[in-house]
């Protein structure tokens, strides 16, 4: 498989405003055809599980808007209320102001490019800690509600910082390795890919401080995915074993298409299969194919998608 021309695809349809959802497919192969471990676990956390008890790149790390609550003030015999009120937390002072109003996000990009697309700000709930802090400022006052305020444009930041990334490190390695049309699986390619990938991809990590709050762990008012039926399960590895059984009859070489089964078998074999990475495997099923089978195969993967969408 050409990597060189994968990459200029990938910057191709970058260019032309396509999505990384839309493009992810292609990146998925390309990293697996650089193999290095560096970039496979970016992309990762990235695309496929989220960014789970890891150290984040310090684009995943923002503030929120504001807090909101809603709350009740004792006045004589009754109360007053108070509806969307903006909580003046810097009378906490600044350390404590900066921690409550850190947000980092794990998800993965698919569910920040989901956010994203809210046409209002978002609402995010707080952790105990920081409701403690928010009695404390408001002192008396009956909380009934608190949030946090996260405006789109916040998740839009992550999304460009993904994809500038990605446009970097893929044009880098189009100039500094592959223009001398290297074999990328000699010693010297392998050394000068790892320093495109550390350079592009892994700078700017920023460690896990006491007090910043883990978007993945609070609530957020945006709609999720809902689980697979059984049935759909069902039907996804009958799909599976269709694209194998294709590519045995045909008797083609298909180590591109086996570990993208095995993957696929794996997630549908978890108590709740990520409908997000399926959609990704099941499409790349068709990048490990030749024309042999390919148009074949591109009908299962068809299939497979719609039972997924």
């Amino acid at each position: 498989m050409d990597t060189k021309k994968l990459i200029e695809e990938v910057l191709l349809d970058l260019g032309n405003n396509k999505s990384l959802t839309e493009v992810s497919s292609k990146i998925q192969i390309i990293v697996r055809l650089l193999g290095d471990e560096k970039l496979k676990n970016w992309y990762a956390s990235e695309f496929v599980t989220g960014y789970r008890n890891q150290e984040l790149p310090d684009y995943r790390v923002s503030q929120a808007a504001d807090i909101q609550a809603n709350y009740l003030v004792p006045h004589g015999f009754g109360a007053i209320s108070f509806r969307g009120q903006s909580v003046p937390v810097m009378n906490l002072g600044t350390e404590k102001y900066k921690k409550i109003m850190t947000v980092r996000f794990t998800d993965t990009i698919s569910a920040i490019i989901g956010y994203s697309k809210h046409p209002e700000d978002i609402s995010m709930s707080l952790s105990p800690y920081e409701l403690i802090l928010v009695q404390k400022v408001l002192g008396e006052a009956h909380i009934q509600s608190v949030h946090k305020v996260l405006s789109p444009s916040t998740f839009q930041t992550i999304i460009d910082n993904v994809q500038g990334r990605i446009i970097d490190m893929f044009m880098d390695l189009n100039e500094k390795v592959f223009n001398g049309e290297l074999d990328i699986k000699s010693s010297t390619a392998k050394e000068e890919i790892h320093q495109v990938i550390t350079n592009n991809i892994t700078a700017g990590i920023v460690q896990t401080g006491a007090g910043t709050i883990d978007a993945s762990n609070s609530t957020i008012a945006a709609k999720t995915e809902p689980p697979l039926s059984v049935e759909t399960i069902s039907k996804l590895v009958s799909l599976a074993n269709d694209v194998e059984q294709l590519a045995i009859d045909t008797n083609e070489e298909f180590d591109d298409i086996a570990r993208e089964i095995i993957d696929i078998r794996t997630e549908l074999s978890k108590p709740q299969p990520d409908s997000g990475f399926l959609k990704k495997s099941f499409k790349a099923l068709t990048w490990g194919a030749t024309v042999s089978c390919k148009t074949a195969i591109e009908e299962v993967v068809k299939k497979a998608i719609e039972l997924l969408n």
